[in-house]
């Protein structure tokens, strides 16, 4: 039931190699007992024993209809410990509107298929051996290359070879099927396949239970930090369950204002009508995404403006003002501690504004004085409109700008940033 192939022991001999190698230092040491104190805590232990008598039940049921045997014992643990586990711990993704059928999709994609194909036949344990170092060797690469821009060169490399490897072992994995095709049991085959489907398929009803128990918990632990007393907060936690019920988006949504708002309410009914307030306001807020979405796909290209002068094609407007905005926030930290603006802050930050919504290239480029007492940083929106952002003096100081070119100075100097600091004359899109 248990047999193990040569793929399984030589990544079983790298596992173990791995985990002699922490245990040898010291600092890696003391965080893997810290991980595995953690795992014992209540907050995980018990979600992950639920999941466990849920899959036991699963099994059984596959018993029960001629999909499960012991025969099947090993590719269920490799599941449990793999797949399950880390839809376990990504489940908050739950509320999203298209998760089951991403989940189901990624199930029954392509690539598991072939993953599927490529394990029905291993090879040598030292050939194992070395495929298994050089693929995560390559995966690594691929990952540090994604960091950094000039790193993209190496990473197409490491993309290349990883997508060599994987056809020769399609190739490999197809002949020796070919040659030992009466070796094969073609109906353990058809449930080995099905296996990890019906497994996760099965799955997602407790992963969505989970999910409404994850982020009632969370809003209950809001209400509990706002609430006066016991019994405004049980009166807030049944308002909230009987006005939202299951809609976890809208939970999820929940913050400490609306706690508060809620924990003041001095009888049930009020309680409900702030929860509905709070429903309206969520509700207001996507229809207004949803028009910003609609009025960006109607003027997609435009070199029209609106009565204001602004501009109506107005795509990446927000990522980069917000993006620029954190940028001079840092810049004023610098200069507070260090009496000068820093040349280098892009690199010190990574140039990471993927949190802004930046792409992992922003883009932004940024100037410095030498005397490191004015500084300026622009970018070039999707739409070939440039905003900037710069300052001409300690802190407060701030200039904006958009415009149709990138300021060729710093503010003060280059007359497009506008005569003063603050001022809205050169940065009507900003608003």
């Amino acid at each position: 039931m248990l047999m193990l192939g040569n793929r399984e022991l030589a990544g079983l001999i790298w596992l173990g190699a791995s985990v002699l190698w922490v245990l040898s230092q010291k600092q890696l040491r003391e965080s893997v007992v810290g991980l595995v104190t953690a795992f014992f805590k209540r907050q995980i232990l018990v979600p992950v024993l639920a999941m466990l008598a849920w899959v036991g039940l699963e099994l059984w049921v596959g018993l029960q209809l001629g999909l499960w045997n012991t025969a099947l014992l090993k590719g269920t643990i490799l599941w449990t410990l793999g797949s399950a586990g880390v839809l376990l711990f990504n489940c908050a993704q739950a509320d999203s509107e298209h998760f089951f059928r991403q989940t189901i999709g990624a199930t029954v994609g392509v690539a598991v298929f072939v993953e599927f194909f490529v394990s029905l036949n291993s090879m040598s344990l030292p050939a194992e051996l070395a495929v298994q170092f050089v693929v995560v060797v390559l995966v690594l690469m691929v990952t540090v290359g994604g960091q950094k821009p000039e790193f993209k060169p190496a990473k197409m490399l490491c993309e290349f070879l990883l997508t060599g490897i994987a056809l020769a072992l399609l190739i490999h994995t197809t002949s020796q099927i070919y040659m030992n095709w009466h070796q094969f049991d073609g109906w353990r085959l058809l449930l080995e396949f099905a296996l990890p489907i019906w497994l996760t398929g099965g799955l997602l009803p407790f992963l969505y239970v989970f999910s409404i128990v994850l982020v009632y918990d969370w809003a209950f632990h809001l209400i509990d930090g706002e609430a006066r007393n016991s019994r405004s907060g049980w009166r807030s936690r049944l308002a909230l369950l009987v006005t939202l019920r299951f809609r976890v988006g809208s939970v999820r949504q929940f913050t400490q204002y609306w706690s508060r708002e809620l924990s003041g309410a001095q009888s049930f009914s009020a309680a409900k009508r702030v929860v509905a307030e709070f429903v309206n306001d969520q509700e207001r807020k996507q229809r207004a995404q949803r028009d910003e979405k609609e009025r960006l796909r109607r003027y997609l290209g435009s070199q029209e403006v609106d009565d204001e002068g602004r501009r109506l094609d107005r795509r990446e407007f927000a990522t980069t003002i917000e993006a620029l905005g954190w940028l001079a926030t840092c810049q004023m930290g610098c200069y507070r501690r260090g009496d000068c603006y820093r040349g280098d802050l892009l690199n010190i930050l990574d140039n990471d504004f993927t949190r802004r919504g930046l792409p992992k290239e922003s883009g932004i480029t940024l100037h410095v004085a030498k005397d490191g007492q004015s500084w300026y940083a622009w970018r070039r929106t999707v739409t070939g409109w440039y905003f900037a952002i710069g300052a001409a003096g300690p802190p407060p100081n701030r200039w904006e700008y958009d415009g149709p070119r990138p300021p060729n100075g710093f503010p003060g100097q280059d007359s497009v940033w506008g005569s003063e600091p603050f001022s809205d004359q050169a940065k009507r899109n900003w608003r």
